[in-house]
């Protein structure tokens, strides 16, 4: 049986790029965001990008 998790290069990318951002932004002395409110949206896309880098592949039909 074929293995039907898949890789997405783009995805890949753009959670590299928002794992930067997101080590950038986190401040470590008090363990918290230095703007709140977009660290959490830069989180969110992060697990999104993250889950759309391995997402399973669909199933064709074959007939």
């Amino acid at each position: 049986m074929k293995n039907n998790i898949g890789f997405n290069f783009i995805f890949a990318i753009i959670a590299f790029i928002l794992g930067l951002v997101l080590f950038r932004e986190f401040d470590f002395n008090t363990f918290t965001f230095r703007k709140t409110a977009l660290g959490i949206l830069y989180l969110l896309a992060f697990i999104v990008s993250i889950y759309l880098t391995f997402k399973k592949k669909s199933k064709i039909n074959e007939q």
